[in-house]
């Protein structure tokens, strides 16, 4: 039996914790090679991957992967975070609870 790990930004890590998958931390390009480096060596069959965190590796994934089977690697897309202002924040909980849009200034 093939377990499945995901290799991505502490960010993003606790997310993929609570939803009770095997989690690997790492902040660069460099580490994501090293961790998958220390995948192969295990029973993983699935190991997802921060694309954010592949840049620049295809050629380095192609050599580790060459004549191998497993783990299927697979790229997910980092979440980006849209933040809203504080101003408009503020308005559009005044639109919700009040029911019209308020220009604050």
């Amino acid at each position: 039996m093939y377990r499945v790990a995901v290799i991505t930004d502490p960010e993003t890590a606790t997310g993929f914790r609570l939803a009770g998958v095997e989690v690997r931390e790492v902040a660069s390009p460099q580490q994501t090679l090293e961790q998958l480096r220390s995948l192969l060596t295990q029973d993983y069959g699935i190991v997802a991957v921060n694309e954010d965190l592949m840049k620049g590796l295809d050629e380095d994934i192609n050599r580790l992967m060459h004549g191998r089977d497993t783990p299927i690697i697979i790229p997910f897309p980092a979440p980006k975070a849209q933040l809203e202002s504080g101003e408009d924040y503020i308005a559009r909980l005044v639109k919700e609870h009040i029911g019209f849009y308020v220009k604050l200034r």
